[in-house]
């Protein structure tokens, strides 16, 4: 005959979730105690697996990492046993650690999302939502600060309203948390940072940026060039390039430039191009093995004219001139021809009647 002994645990959360980041949180689990045994030792693992508090009770001041499962730990003759409980945070994603790269050749997101419903954040006093943009310093776009590119509606239908939204779009579902913006292609006056935030009215504000930088090239002295020109093109994003990024030319096929390096200069010079050089240029910004963004920029190379070339030129054009001069010529030697004609049908009368001259 064997005897089971079961342990009730409780576990208490004040105040119940959900919570807006920097509340107080306090959670605590105990254990009915049997008598003649041990107290059983307890203590709390957050989401992260970190054990918190001690005894069986703890205290922390909320953030987004606080979000999610909970597990009270029960150890009783060295057996444990877990009991869990669900912890909901109001509060958006994490921003991404490094820049959003783009170009004029590529598509623009800025990522912002929320993992709770839109009635857990309406249930605590959510006030407004806002996307705000930020240049770069140094740009003339906005020089009083940043500028709000959409405000969130509340009423009957959440959505999204625009008041400069620089062509970005939003997500056509809000319900569902996303709140990215986006475009089909990068602009050159893209950089900077954007600002995601919702605000409640307790006066807490949530908000993520997201820094965006924009990959340029830029050649000279032009696009359109004569075989034999120099040319010169220049790829960055308008600083120098951090350690950890490279860049790649990818020049065209056809092309007989030779762009071996994995680790290319921003500054490409090409003494003199050719017809074969003709066509898309790439520059390519990579991070290890991953490929950030591209922008391209499409040369077109005219033959340079050559000494056979003008003299066939110069022979068509006196070939033409002469024949305009021979066109002319016959012209005036009919039209003369025609006048003398006309004349020998004209005669002069020897007794000229008053009104002068008669036909025969």
């Amino acid at each position: 005959m064997r005897t089971y002994r079961i342990l009730k645990v409780n576990v208490t959360l004040n105040p119940p979730s959900p919570l807006l980041p920097e509340e107080t949180l306090t959670l605590i689990c105990n254990v009915e105690s049997l008598r003649g045994q041990k107290k059983p030792e307890i203590h709390w693992l957050n989401p992260q697996s970190r054990q918190v508090g001690s005894k069986g009770s703890a205290t922390v001041k909320v953030t987004g990492q606080h979000n999610g499962q909970w597990t009270c730990v029960v150890t009783n003759n060295k057996k444990e046993h877990h009991a869990t409980v669900s912890v909901t945070v109001v509060d958006l994603s994490p921003a991404p650690t490094s820049p959003q790269y783009t170009s004029k050749s590529c598509p623009l997101t800025i990522p912002c999302s929320i993992h709770v419903s839109w009635d857990q954040i309406k249930a605590k006093g959510i006030q407004e939502g806002n996307w705000h943009f930020i240049p770069k310093p140094g740009s003339s776009l906005t020089p009083h600060g940043s500028q709000r590119l959409f405000s969130l509606s509340l009423e009957d239908k959440l959505a999204w309203k625009a008041d400069q939204n620089r062509g970005l779009t939003t997500a056509s579902d809000l319900t569902k948390g996303n709140l990215s913006l986006m475009r089909k292609q990068g602009r050159e006056d893209d950089s900077g940072d954007y600002v995601c935030s919702l605000n409640f009215k307790n006066g807490l504000t949530l908000n993520r940026t997201v820094q965006v930088k924009v990959l340029q090239i830029i050649s000279s002295p032009g696009t359109e060039l004569i075989s034999g020109q120099q040319l010169n093109l220049t790829c960055g994003l308008g600083h120098p390039l951090p350690s950890d990024l490279k860049l790649r030319w990818v020049p065209p096929e056809q092309s007989s430039s030779s762009l071996t390096s994995d680790r290319l200069p921003a500054h490409l010079t090409i003494p003199e191009v050719g017809s074969e050089d003709s066509g898309k240029w790439r520059c390519e910004l990579w991070r290890s093995d991953t490929r950030l963004t591209s922008a391209d920029i499409t040369l077109k190379i005219e033959p340079r004219l050559s000494v056979w070339m003008i003299v066939i030129i110069c022979s068509i054009t006196a070939i033409v001139i002469l024949l305009i001069l021979i066109f002319v010529c016959i012209a005036y030697r009919r039209r003369q021809r025609r006048m003398r004609h006309l004349g020998h049908r004209i005669c002069h009368c020897k007794t000229p009647k008053p009104k002068g001259f008669y036909r025969t």
